[in-house]
């Protein structure tokens, strides 16, 4: 009898791993129909990082305060560029599953940034 139960554990063990490693396996590598082309997504990824940091500054007392803030903010930026939740999604999942493309995006958003901050900053006194 004891043969008998751990043969099937050992069975539920190998379909349980199978299972996971097809449920984890490589992500597709088609585009997605809806996909944001690598500009506007730099663009939309400096509001959403501006968005952050704004909200951190706020200082809510509770994370779902201001997860509730980020997430209107977020939707008043994709609406501002004419896209939706599920393409912005589509894209960031895309574009990160292709690091060079990625890479090529945050060197455009960190550049942008950049230029943002010191249009902000004080001039230096002499």
């Amino acid at each position: 009898m004891r043969r008998n139960r751990f043969a099937v554990v050992r069975q539920g063990v190998l379909l349980l791993t199978a299972f996971w490693m097809m449920a984890c396996g490589v992500p597709a590598d088609e585009r997605p129909d809806n996909l944001l082309d690598e500009d506007r997504m730099a663009d939309i990824l400096v509001e959403i990082h501006m968005a952050e940091a704004r909200v951190s500054r706020m200082a809510f007392s509770s994370s779902d305060s201001s997860n509730i803030v980020y997430k209107r903010l977020e939707k008043q930026i994709l609406r501002r560029f004419k896209t939706d939740t599920s393409a912005y999604n589509q894209s960031y999942k895309y574009y990160a599953s292709h690091p060079r493309d990625m890479e090529a995006i945050y060197k455009e958003v960190v550049s942008k940034l950049q230029k943002r901050t010191e249009t902000v900053k004080p001039p230096a006194r002499s």
